[in-house]
């Protein structure tokens, strides 16, 4: 019963992370890019680094 959980486990775990993937994929396709806003501009970063 243990082995037939695990299995059962591992495909659902399968499952959302192939569904995750195309999620990504298609919002990337839309034009989204994701992740998080920079809090310094370019410029700002730039005068950072130089500091």
């Amino acid at each position: 019963m243990s082995g037939m959980l695990s299995v059962l486990a591992k495909l659902q775990r399968e499952l959302i992370v192939a569904n995750t993937n195309d999620g990504l994929a298609s919002a990337r396709a839309r034009g989204r890019v994701g992740g998080r806003r920079p809090k310094l501009t370019e410029d700002q970063a730039a005068l950072a680094q130089r500091l």
